[in-house]
């Protein structure tokens, strides 16, 4: 593709042809290979909505969603979000009392950023437990922390006993 080409072709075939192009260039390597000024270029990209998205690497058409908003204005695109959400709270709002009720009831699990600590050396112990303790332990991880690993929930089990039993100094 050349200058004249890229300035007289259709601007959604030119999308796509510039698209394969950014597979193996950016946008100033692009415009530069077309011989267009990398302003000049991008500005005539953006001809009929097409946006470039950077974490792509790619132009994309940018589709205006009129029927859900009308003719709306700017400040009524606002309105009618919190339209939306108002209606949202007021649909749900017994199971969001409920929600925030049993989250309130529940201690919140905050890990120690000691726990996290990146130059913390890491030693491998064996400790011989109860078979009970440790199973309920491990129910409890799995069903309420499956995200957390095993073992940092036991350095915050460590911690805190330390804190509660450890005397001032």
């Amino acid at each position: 593709m050349n200058k004249d080409i890229f300035f007289t072709m259709d601007v959604d075939k030119r999308a796509e042809e510039i698209n394969k192009m950014l597979v193996n260039s950016d946008l100033k390597g692009v415009a530069g290979t077309l011989g267009i000024a990398y302003s000049s270029f991008t500005k005539e990209m953006q001809k009929e909505d097409f946006v470039y998205i950077a974490r792509e690497n790619q132009y994309f058409k940018f589709i205006r969603d009129k029927e859900s908003l009308g003719n709306a204005k700017p400040s009524d695109k606002a309105t009618i979000g919190f339209q939306e959400e108002l209606t949202f709270i007021k649909e749900n709002l017994e199971t969001l009392k409920s929600l925030v009720s049993t989250v309130n009831e529940k201690p919140t699990l905050v890990l120690d950023k000691e726990i996290y600590n990146t130059k913390a050396k890491y030693v491998n112990k064996n400790l011989k437990l109860n078979e009970n303790i440790y199973d309920k332990f491990s129910k409890l991880c799995e069903n309420q922390f499956p995200h957390l690993k095993v073992q940092d929930l036991i350095a915050q089990s460590l911690l805190e006993f330390i804190n509660t039993y450890q005397e001032f100094e």
